[in-house]
């Protein structure tokens, strides 16, 4: 199993953000007002601003694509460059960080595997069931006061099959010593070197923003 950590890389470089303009603020508006997103100053008239950030910045969708790839694909030759041309080529890169919803097909389709977004949590167990892997996007704190308990903001983990007890296996590409005995996170996530364990609550509650919440691949 590849884990692979974002914090790893603050000398890769990944631009994003050249479509972050006010009209994508409109058509992310419910989820974005929803979050607290007071860094970005989203006004009329605002130009799209291309940031030169790093994989350590912005590159948590794509260290869980690298790790889909090799949970499907054991020795995979995917790498954490393919996954920024991959998300260059697919126009991903454009928003907040990486965007999925053009990511996950190219990606499948790339890899040779079958993909599905969906919002269905028996539809997700089902695909981990059968050997599959699934990328969920999390939201982050929230204006409600609602902590985020995988980020502070827009974040993507890989999920990997789901225990007998009902727990999801997890893999958090921003992962560091502490951060699931912080405040409001306690007792949430279960810690076990690098992977994580959680309950379906905490996975809908933390991806309830999103549509798909969840991108699930598998091998055709």
């Amino acid at each position: 199993m590849k884990f692979v950590n974002q914090l790893d890389y603050p000398h890769l470089m990944y631009k994003i953000g050249s479509k972050r303009d006010y009209d994508y603020y409109l058509a992310n508006k419910e989820r974005i007002d929803a979050c607290k997103f007071d860094h970005i100053n989203f006004q009329p008239g605002m130009k799209p601003v291309e940031s030169i950030a790093t994989v350590e910045r912005a590159g948590c969708g794509l260290c869980c694509a690298v790790m889909v790839a090799d949970r499907l694909t054991p020795n995979s030759k995917f790498t954490l460059e393919d996954a920024i041309e991959l998300s260059y080529a697919s126009h991903a890169n454009e928003g907040i960080g990486t965007e999925f919803d053009p990511f996950a097909p190219a990606f499948a389709e790339k890899m040779n595997y079958e993909y599905k977004g969906s919002n269905d949590l028996d539809e997700l167990d089902q695909w981990l069931a059968a050997g599959g892997a699934a990328v969920v996007k999390v939201a982050g704190d929230r204006r409600d006061g609602h902590i985020g308990v995988f980020s502070n903001g827009w974040h993507y983990i890989t999920a990997l099959y789901k225990r007998p007890d009902g727990r999801y296996a997890l893999l958090d590409p921003y992962l560091y010593d502490g951060k699931y005995d912080e405040d409001g996170k306690q007792g949430l996530v279960e810690v076990d070197g690098v992977l994580l364990y959680t309950n379906a609550e905490v996975l809908l509650e933390e991806s309830k923003l999103f549509d798909p919440r969840f991108y699930m691949f598998r091998l055709k």
